[in-house]
């Protein structure tokens, strides 16, 4: 019998673990960020803190790049 309460108790400790990793990468996953924060840890974080700031650094070649890929894409 408490062979059984051991692994509820790991079960436990597993979903109490990987709970707010899993939910903070499903709260991100959701968010749309422009394209060179997508893949660039600080430029996302600055998009995150100050959108304004990121938009007046990176807004004119965020567009570059979209029309960019619009042009390839045809």
């Amino acid at each position: 019998m408490s062979e059984e309460y051991k692994y509820f108790w790991v079960l436990l400790f597993i979903v109490l673990v990987f709970a707010p990793v899993t939910w903070h990468a499903i709260q991100r996953r959701r968010l749309n960020p422009p394209p060179m924060a997508k893949n660039d840890r600080k430029l996302f974080r600055l998009w995150r803190s100050d959108p304004d700031a990121y938009a007046r650094q990176y807004g004119e070649m965020d567009k570059q790049y979209l029309k960019a890929q619009q042009e390839k894409n045809r």
